[in-house]
């Protein structure tokens, strides 16, 4: 017996009474929203298994009892990047192709269009096989797969789908849900989506300048509800900070720009790798700036709150001041267990985005809280509570690093080789002498 008429026995039943249709609308919805593709994804360790069985069918010609689900999973197993392009598998996809241009089955079909989706790479062959026996076979689509072609009529161009879809995109208020009403149930899926997703990001970065276009992003960065694209993150990252790598967005731009991107992707300052890696060094050093600038405002902020200091609205002035002109690199702050819970209650206006360390020295120090700058060669530790002004090089290798999460006041004080100075008469020129 042949796969095809294997797979299009049929039994005969009876049809039930339907329920109301609302009410199957309904969960339908729920289940799609869960499991959104019919094509289970199987796991790794059981890939090459699967791969086996239906390639040892398909050398005996024998498909007695082959279900369905078998042939979809092993072709989703059959087109990942690991098996893809193995020489030793090539005679099974050429048969993947063949049956799908032959099979009027609309389950199958639609199994083999999500496969083309998932594994979408341009120029690659097995794109553009998936994509002509596709093409063929149209007519036995099921209406899920007709709906999305009308909508995106180039998207068995390989060429050409992705800018296709990147321009209905920027036509949604909402891209992830106006994708989903096309019948692409998981835009963050991988395959042609990240070519989409790329193509949309290089299409709207021009007009990333304006609120509304940023919120669009952001938004489709990290839909409601559910999990943050990552795999073309770092692109689109950049994209958001491009225009400001030499101006500055309105403080309320600034500010939604770094809560959003660092509170989606952590902070890059402690988060090494990940979707950072992507994120070129001119558009890296934009967000470096924004978080210097809200650590060192932050510090002043939360330092304020818990300490009743006249000395500290000149302090705010001079390191403010410094910051602005673009003298100070980077800035890190280490709070006393105090300031930490002021910290953390500030936190929950700002979705915690700005992370911080402790200061740890107990007794008569436990209410001192540092600022850790690097300002050129220099490190300079600020202090609360009367702690002086401390200055090192950046060479001396016992000087305090900056974005740790644990820092004792008491030991930076007795580290050899540093300048200090306190807080009286024109310390502020002190400090520029040093720096």
């Amino acid at each position: 017996m042949t796969l095809y008429k294997s797979l299009a026995q049929k039994r005969q039943f009876v049809s039930p009474a339907l329920p109301a249709l609302n009410s199957l609308v309904s969960r339908a919805e729920r289940i799609i929203s869960r499991w959104p593709d019919v094509i289970a994804n199987p796991p790794e360790k059981d890939r090459e298994r699967l791969v086996a069985i239906v390639r040892d069918r398909y050398e005996r010609d024998d498909w007695d009892g082959t279900r369905l689900s078998l042939m979809t999973s092993a072709a989703r197993a059959l087109f990942d990047q690991d098996r893809r392009n193995r020489d030793d598998l090539a005679d099974l996809r050429d048969f993947y192709y063949r049956e799908t241009k032959a099979s009027t089955r609309a389950g199958f079909l639609g199994g083999m269009f999500s496969v083309y989706m998932e594994s979408f790479e341009a120029a690659a062959d097995h794109t553009l096989q998936l994509a002509t026996a596709l093409a063929d076979a149209v007519e036995h689509l099921g209406a899920r797969w007709r709906k999305l072609l009308d909508a995106v009529p180039d998207m068995l161009s390989p060429a050409i789908v992705a800018n296709a879809v990147a321009r209905k995109m920027i036509a949604m208020e909402h891209p992830w849900s106006g994708l989903q009403q096309l019948g692409i149930r998981s835009p963050h899926a991988p395959g042609l989506m990240n070519s989409a997703h790329l193509a949309y990001v290089t299409r709207i970065e021009p007009h990333l300048n304006t609120r509304g276009e940023m919120e669009r992003l952001i938004s489709w960065l990290k839909p409601d509800t559910q999990q943050a694209k990552t795999t073309g993150a770092g692109e689109a990252i950049a994209a958001l900070l491009g225009h400001w790598t030499n101006r500055s967005p309105s403080p309320e731009d600034l500010r939604y720009l770094t809560e959003s991107i660092v509170g989606i992707y952590g902070d890059p300052r402690v988060q090494r790798g990940g979707v950072w890696s992507a994120v070129p060094a001119d558009r890296m050093a934009v967000i470096l700036r924004w978080l210097t600038g809200e650590n060192i405002r932050f510090f002043l902020d939360v330092v304020s709150e818990v300490e009743d200091s006249h000395m500290w609205e000149p302090r705010r002035r001079f390191w403010l001041g410094l910051h602005e002109r673009g003298r100070i690199d980077a800035a890190w702050v280490a709070f006393s267990d105090s300031a930490a819970k002021a910290a953390r209650r500030r936190g929950a206006a700002n979705k915690g985005t700005l992370k911080f360390g402790l200061q740890t020295t107990g007794a008569g120090r436990a209410n001192t809280s540092l600022l850790i700058l690097k300002i050129g060669r220099k490190i300079v530790v600020e202090g609360s509570h009367s702690y002086k002004v401390h200055i090192f090089d950046e060479a001396n290798q016992r000087a305090p690093t900056l974005y740790q999460w644990k820092y004792d006041c008491e030991e930076i004080r007795f580290i050899p080789g540093s300048d200090a100075k306190a807080h009286h008469g024109n310390w502020q020129s002190w400090v520029l002498e040093h720096i």
